[in-house]
């Protein structure tokens, strides 16, 4: 089952009940998942020399991050780029940074700049503890993925972060190691560091910008415990292929769309994170595309953000760390080059016959992916 078929038969009716829960960026991300690879975005049509009868259709894909039909090159690239930075006989940790559930209603409503805050809150609470002198003292380097979705695909809105257990001194003469083994700073002083800076942020916009968010949470919130998950990952290349599956994809993968039940409701398979189990949670339509439509991010918002001496601006910092080191920069990976299509029959390489130009695009219906008609004669 593919999810362009379920929105192909119930999308019309949910966005025509639904209109108050919509933006402008979930109709273009709709339109997207029912157009990806058919003749509405043109494509290709290949075939091969020795077979005369042998032609494919390949249609372009619609590269847009809510489809997960798209990516996968995206992903595979993305990770080999982060671990050719991975830096030789250093401990890597993993932080996830969370909100408590109180707080998602409005998060999601304030999606625009909220998870702008959540990133700004959680990278200066690493840089400070990275530069106490109790901890690293000095300037670290680390990347933060934006993750919206639970694998029930209900909204829970956290922050992963791969760091590496060294920083750069301020003067660039010395490496500072990390004595820690398991956590890389304290976990608790993190959680209160963040919830206040975070509480600090939404008080300051509404100073600025004359608005009165803090004011609609629960005072609760920020008097109770918030959770920084932390863990070491050795040198952090499980961790990395992990949040990759983040990046360039949606809340939801097909293989775990197991079709409908008796009553119409949507099979989805999930798994226990305690368990390990997989278990069907059906669901109406309706509800799943409200599911599916948390986490449609809104236009412009950057998913995946890099700091202190991962970021760009630092690139003499991060070869001056690896000249103290002693060891390489890495080089950048190539690109994946896209296969060609094989023939079915001999097993060559096809080649390019003609191109497949777009078509008016509709989110009304799934446009047909079998070879496009041919044109009428003229007359």
């Amino acid at each position: 089952m593919d999810l362009a078929s379920i929105f192909t038969t119930h999308w019309q009716r949910f966005a025509a009940t639904h209109r108050h829960l919509l933006t402008a960026a979930h109709y273009k991300a709709a339109r997207a998942v029912m157009a990806c690879r058919t003749a509405v975005l043109g494509g290709q049509v290949h075939h091969c020399g020795d077979c005369a009868d042998q032609k494919r259709y390949v249609y372009h894909s619609c590269n847009h991050r809510a489809c997960p039909k798209c990516g996968g090159r995206e992903q595979k690239e993305w990770a080999a780029a982060q671990e050719a930075k991975l830096l030789p006989r250093v401990p890597y940790f993993m932080l996830t940074f969370t909100i408590p559930e109180e707080l998602r209603r409005f998060a999601y409503r304030e999606q625009a700049w909220f998870y702008d805050a959540m990133f700004k809150a959680a990278s200066e609470t690493l840089m400070d503890f990275a530069h106490d002198v109790k901890h690293l003292g000095g300037t670290p380097g680390f990347t933060a993925v934006l993750h919206t979705w639970t694998r029930q695909m209900q909204q829970h809105p956290h922050l992963h972060i791969i760091i590496p257990g060294i920083a750069l001194s301020a003067d660039g003469l010395r490496v500072k190691r990390s004595k820690a083994k398991k956590y890389l700073f304290p976990i608790d002083a993190l959680a209160t560091a963040f919830r206040h800076r975070l509480d600090k942020a939404i008080l300051h916009r509404d100073t600025t910008e004359h608005t009165r968010h803090h004011s609609q949470i629960d005072p609760q919130v920020w008097k109770k415990d918030w959770v920084v998950d932390a863990r070491a990952v050795g040198r952090a290349v499980t961790a990395l292929r992990y949040l990759a599956r983040y990046v360039h994809k949606s809340a939801v993968s097909e293989p775990r769309l197991k079709g409908y039940d008796s009553e119409g409701k949507v099979r989805l398979n999930c798994q226990d994170s305690d368990t390990g189990r997989w278990s069907i949670h059906p669901l109406s339509p309706d509800e799943f595309l409200r599911r599916w439509c948390l986490h449609v991010l809104p236009k412009g918002l950057v998913r995946v953000r890099h700091y202190g001496l991962h970021s760009a601006a630092a690139k003499k910092k991060w070869e001056r760390l690896h000249q103290i080191l002693g060891t390489q920069p890495t080089p950048k990976p190539a690109p994946l080059e896209t296969p060609k299509p094989k023939c079915p029959c001999c097993g060559k390489d096809m080649k390019l016959l003609r191109l497949i130009p777009p078509l008016p695009r509709t989110w009304l219906t799934l446009p047909s992916r079998a070879p496009p008609p041919k044109p009428a004669p003229s007359a």
